[in-house]
């Protein structure tokens, strides 16, 4: 389009020299070198803008097209100083951008978590509240007013709790509850066919606000703050890669047969929930030290930290305002159900690809797949990507057309005889662990020669090595001016092909390689066809 646009504005211009040499005005000569520089700035200004939308495949499209303005010139980039330099300028400006997508997310660094509202029930010191009469009558009212399938305790602590979700904690209770609009359809799903207490949906409120990528201060993560041994043993995978206790769907499965396997053994709720909060294992031992199996009596002892003396409490409050808010001045909208399809793909993916294919954006892709730990899909295995609902057969076509090598926009190494993993390791200024769990191997693993990996370059290694290969000579540099300009050829990699191999046989970099072909990193499939420019 960009290409039609330019032919378009130089037909233009040669119908205006026509009606100049009409008017017997002295025609402007044409400058040919202008001409094309401003083509290849069109490419350029049009790859910025995609880079900004974070779709980098569109944005390399258009970065290609802008240096091979320059490549197909007569003559080649060289065949003039002026060409030269605006060759230069448009090869820097590329990887400046490409720096700066690097910078805003490599794709390898670990999404940031968000604070877990369990941490706010620890701290809580309700003895010292004081509810009020109005806060028990409103409170008797909703009660009599909707159904519950879990005894509420109206007593002080509960009461307090009311008064707190209404005061101080007025703000975070409404942003929680219109978040929980996001899941509570599925989760009430989920309990209703498990034979949990449909009540109990709102212990999601109380330990993470209805956040998937909350994390408290032990560590546990996701809506329902699972901590890693228990999140493995209800089957929550977690890797370098994924992390199910942030999967909404799969972590409430997990909590609901959690929550039956507590009630199964203790025949009480209350007992359950505090289970959950402090660990079966606890409550056991504090039922035979105190000899009663009433959490009410034991709370009002120091059997139990104060996390689990508020957390209950909590729970039983967040139940009362939850289902009647407006009797409590909320004006709450939820927000919508996140309806999806699902598309599985193999092996990494960059989800900025996914969002381009989708015609998405990133952040509503990440929000869609809060258990991914990092911007792409899991390395060497199939994962079913969350896609905004309707666009799953557009996304799977998309990317089947995408070459595996443009899928990811991180660092690929093939390993070379001999090759160890610490050995690649300090090749790229990474760890040694990084490379294996990225990869799924023992940090002992022996490679293979010709084996694929994937590399969690740093961004700081990445911005060095972008800065490097913009202070690089233009492969081009050696042609004298007045030569035949390089040639451009089509060559099909063969098995067992490497980019710096191909790189020595026609004497180029593997920098070069990557700019005509628009590689991020060194990965190459046998049978892909890549550009190369050559003297021979």
């Amino acid at each position: 389009m960009a290409i039609a646009g330019a032919a378009a504005l130089l037909a233009s211009g040669c119908a205006h020299g026509g009606a100049a040499r009409k008017s017997k005005a002295p025609a402007a000569p044409r400058d040919s070198t202008a001409a094309l520089i401003a083509r290849a700035d069109s490419h350029l200004d049009l790859g910025v803008a995609e880079v900004r939308k974070g779709h980098l495949n569109r944005a390399r499209q258009e970065f290609d097209l802008a240096l091979n303005v320059y490549l197909g010139a007569p003559g080649g980039a060289l065949s003039s100083p002026r060409l030269a330099e605006a060759y230069r300028r448009t090869l820097q400006a590329i990887q400046l951008h490409e720096l700066a997508a690097l910078a805003a997310g490599d794709g390898f660094t670990e999404a940031p978590p968000e604070e877990a509202a369990i941490d706010t029930v620890a701290d809580l010191e309700l003895d010292e509240l004081h509810p009020s009469d109005d806060t028990r009558r409103l409170a008797e009212e909703a009660l009599r007013s909707e159904s519950n399938d879990l005894a509420i305790q109206l007593n002080d602590p509960v009461l307090s709790c009311i008064d707190l979700y209404q005061g101080e904690l007025r703000e975070w209770f409404a942003e929680a509850l219109a978040r929980g609009g996001r899941y509570l359809p599925r989760i009430r799903d989920v309990f209703a066919a498990e034979g949990v207490p449909q009540d109990l949906v709102y212990v999601a409120l109380v330990e993470s606000a209805f956040k998937t990528n909350a994390l408290s201060r032990a560590k546990a993560k996701g809506v329902w703050q699972f901590i890693p041994s228990t999140g493995k043993r209800f089957g929550l995978r977690q890797d370098w890669w994924v992390d199910e206790r942030s999967d909404p769907d799969k972590s409430t499965r997990a909590a609901a047969q959690y929550l039956k396997v507590l009630y199964e053994e203790f025949g009480d709720w209350n007992l359950a929930l505090a289970g959950y909060n402090a660990g079966e294992g606890k409550v056991r031992r504090v039922i035979e030290s105190y000899g009663t199996e009433d959490f009410w009596e034991l709370a009002r002892t120091r059997a139990f930290r104060e996390e689990t003396r508020n957390y209950v409490p909590m729970i039983h409050a967040a139940i009362v305002v939850a289902k009647a808010p407006a009797t409590y001045g909320f004006d709450v909208e939820p927000e919508p159900v996140l309806e999806a399809d699902s598309v599985r793909v193999s092996d990494a993916v960059d989800l900025r690809v996914v969002a381009e294919c989708a015609g998405s954006s990133l952040d509503r892709l990440r929000l869609l797949n809060p258990a991914l730990r990092r911007l792409a899909t899991p390395a060497h295995r199939s994962f079913d990507v969350r896609v905004p609902k309707g666009t799953a057969a557009a996304t799977g076509a998309c990317l089947h057309a995408i070459p595996p090598e443009r899928r990811v926009a991180f660092r690929g190494h093939v390993v070379s005889r001999g090759q160890t993993l610490t050995g690649v390791a300090r090749q790229y200024g990474t760890r040694t662990a990084d490379i294996a769990q990225a990869n799924g191997l023992s940090p002992r693993a022996r490679l293979a020669r010709g084996q694929e990996l994937i590399i969690p370059v740093s961004p700081r290694t990445a911005a060095a090595e972008t800065r490097m290969a913009a202070s690089e000579p233009i492969p081009e540099a050696k042609v004298a001016q007045g030569e035949d300009g390089p040639k451009r050829i089509s060559y099909r990699v063969k098995a067992g092909d490497t980019l710096s191999a191909i790189a020595r046989s026609f004497k180029t970099t593997i920098g070069a390689l990557k700019s005509w072909n628009g590689l991020q990193g060194s990965r190459i499939a046998a049978g892909h066809t890549l550009t190369i420019y050559t003297h021979r």
